[in-house]
């Protein structure tokens, strides 16, 4: 009896077994969102500009802070106003921060799939919030129905 004969007297049940356990481990990775403990759920921003201000109000019309803007690039990634330095983000549920370039250490809270708001040193808000204007670059289509994590 050759090999390939061998194999093909395996139980039916036990075939049946192994098919099922595969298709069930396969699912399960599928459908479970990357998970970073304890940040909650890893994430990406929508890329594109991101303009920042001092929040405004019905009596303060807010202030563009040219040197706080970055743009949001493919791979966790950003660029810089000037385009000439750039670097890693990291978006954990709701907060995002800066992780490497001319930005390192910056933290933000995201309010949405557009907005999030600077946060200094001990967590609390700073005033700056950055939100995402135009098109995405890249060519990556806009999605503004998309969540804070860029589900589409």
């Amino acid at each position: 009896m050759t090999l390939r004969a061998r194999l093909v007297l395996l139980p039916a049940p036990l075939l049946a077994l192994a098919g099922a356990l595969a298709a069930s481990a396969a699912l399960t990775l599928a459908a479970a969102p990357a998970r970073a403990v304890p940040g909650g759920d890893l994430g990406t921003l929508h890329n594109g500009h991101w303009s920042c201000d001092t929040g405004g109000d019905a009596a303060t019309v807010p202030r563009h802070l040219p040197a706080e803007d970055f743009r949001i690039m493919p791979d966790s990634s950003y660029r810089t106003p000037d385009g000439k330095g750039g670097g890693t983000y990291v978006l954990l549920g709701r907060a995002m921060s800066f992780t490497s370039g001319p930005f390192y250490g910056r933290s933000y809270l995201a309010q949405g799939p557009n907005t999030v708001l600077q946060l200094d040193a001990k967590g609390k808000r700073t005033g700056v919030r950055c939100t995402r204007t135009g098109a995405p670059s890249g060519g990556f289509a806009d999605a503004p129905e998309a969540g804070v994590n860029g589900a589409n």
